[in-house]
């Protein structure tokens, strides 16, 4: 298995808050994932509709990715990583 043939490969995760989770890849929005009171997490696809319920994060992302190779059956994307820099220095948020 190469690192292209991983699943989730090129696929980017961002918190947008605590226990709401966003993915995209190479600019395309692919779903979202939110943390409910009890602590499990509800999985969306890019088109919102439910792909279910996890126990566990980890599990939650590995069936948004899988939702979006199975919708796009294309090759995934590469891995990329990137720093993203404060949009308004000095406005108190942490990056």
């Amino acid at each position: 298995m190469t690192a292209d043939d991983r699943p989730g490969a090129g696929i980017v995760w961002s918190r947008v808050e605590e226990g709401f989770y966003v993915a995209s890849a190479r600019g395309a929005f692919l779903g979202y994932i939110d943390r409910e009171a009890d602590g499990t997490y509800w999985a969306y696809n890019g088109r919102s509709r439910p792909v279910g319920r996890f126990p566990g994060l980890v599990a939650a992302m590995a069936a948004v990715t899988h939702a979006y190779t199975q919708a796009t059956a294309a090759a995934a994307p590469e891995i990329e990583l990137r720093q993203v820099r404060d949009a308004f220095p000095g406005s108190g948020v942490l990056s």
